[in-house]
């Protein structure tokens, strides 16, 4: 885990904007959960900073930087489920974060482990998004807005100064018109999947073990067990009870409060 680093470097930088982005009548309450959220963490209690963070979280100072270091502050406590969710709102907010995508993997890893050490039965593709979910999400908003805009006046660049200096139509600028055209439709594809994709709301299973039922009673029959930090998609509702689907389309219904949103 790299959150020593970052949590002691960021307690001026990723504090003041926290700060800053509570306003005013909460930014002193926001300013010293965050203080003493990074103490507890430096002195090793774990349980300490997880209250701080979640203080700070629940003030209205969510950030990248905050969902990091409480994800890294469960991931030391123990708990595999919070601190996957956690690290999946810190690359919600920044996918371009190194720390975060790394430190989720490694706890993946160690919740899917657990879970065969509990003899859990392992579903095929449980945990695999699709492929374009995944390409869009390993890209930032900013990042495919840009990236579009970049193509897109690039494309109509190369035939506006065709058309003003009446040339031929050479290999060489037949080629960068079809590359740029091509990379506009390309980017343009992508921003229109992250639109569909912040549409779809997903969650984190959130305990070691959950018992995913064909109904929203816990009467109903277990379809199958969900393991902590898996993402599910979060597809109906009904008063406290969530219908979830896993990325290989199985479906059931778990208690809402054992998801946590992304």
């Amino acid at each position: 885990m790299t959150a020593p680093r970052r949590a002691a470097a960021l307690a001026a930088i990723a504090g003041a904007a926290v700060v800053i982005a509570a306003g005013p009548a909460r930014a002193d309450r926001v300013d010293e959960a965050w203080r003493r959220g990074n103490e507890a963490y430096l002195r090793g209690d774990y349980a300490g900073a997880v209250a701080a963070y979640e203080e700070v979280d629940r003030q209205g100072g969510a950030s990248a930087d905050v969902a990091y270091n409480l994800g890294d502050a469960y991931f030391r406590k123990g708990l595999l489920g919070p601190a996957i969710w956690a690290f999946e709102r810190a690359l919600a907010v920044d996918p371009g974060d190194d720390d975060a995508r790394y430190n989720l993997d490694r706890a993946r890893k160690l919740a899917a482990r657990r879970a065969h050490e509990r003899q859990e039965q392992q579903i095929d593709g449980e945990d695999k998004d699709p492929l374009w979910m995944r390409l869009v999400g390993g890209v930032s908003p900013a990042g495919e807005t840009w990236m579009f805009v970049a193509f897109y006046l690039a494309f109509f660049g190369v035939l506006i100064g065709r058309r003003w200096t009446r040339g031929d139509w050479s290999p060489a600028l037949v080629a960068g018109a079809v590359v740029l055209g091509v990379g506009a439709l390309l980017s343009g594809a992508l921003l229109a999947g992250r639109v569909t994709l912040d549409r779809i709301p997903f969650g984190v299973v959130l305990p070691d073990q959950v018992a995913v039922k064909d109904g929203a009673d816990v009467n109903y029959r277990t379809s199958f067990e969900a393991h902590a930090g898996l993402r599910v998609r979060i597809v109906d509702r009904d008063q406290d009870w969530l219908r979830v689907r896993l990325a290989n389309g199985l479906e059931g219904w778990v208690r809402g409060q054992d998801i946590g949103r992304i």
